[in-house]
């Protein structure tokens, strides 16, 4: 099993026979489950999209998914990938980079939207990026939407 540190959550469901172990990733990796575990609870967090520079919109939180009691076979290894934070900006009129998707399993949760340069809108995400500040979309169009997951 890849050493615990942060990120994507897995939680044992086990008998009483086997203890409760939790682990946690903050890099991506291999989450091998116990010769006992039938289910997991999990919490999978994806990176947040970068802000604009100067005068822009701030970047969107990653979405999150989380459910209990989700089947998976005992002694099997499941790739974890943990989505990295968008890149910000350095030039004053271009937006950023959205967050990137982390999974596990069959469990995708979506990268946040970027912030927008100042003329810009924010783009769509777990959670929206922001508008940026000197544009007609501040009070029409806005920042970028959320989306499920």
């Amino acid at each position: 099993m890849a050493s615990a540190n942060g990120g994507i959550i897995g939680k044992y469901n086990v008998p009483a026979a086997q203890a409760e172990i939790i682990s946690t990733f903050n890099a991506s990796g291999t989450f091998t489950t116990a010769a006992l575990t039938t289910s997991v609870e999990y919490l999978v967090i994806a990176g947040g999209g970068g802000a604009g520079s100067t005068v822009s919109g701030g970047g969107g939180a990653g979405g999150y998914r989380t459910a209990s009691g989700f089947s998976v076979n005992a002694s099997t290894a499941y790739t974890i990938t943990v989505g990295a934070g968008g890149a910000q900006s350095d030039a004053g009129n271009s937006s950023s980079m959205n967050g990137s998707d982390s999974t596990f399993s069959t469990i995708t949760s979506t990268g946040g939207g970027y912030g927008a340069g100042f003329q810009g809108e924010g783009a769509d995400g777990g959670s929206g990026g922001g508008v940026g500040g000197r544009n007609g979309y501040a009070d029409t169009e806005g920042g970028g939407d959320g989306t499920a997951g």
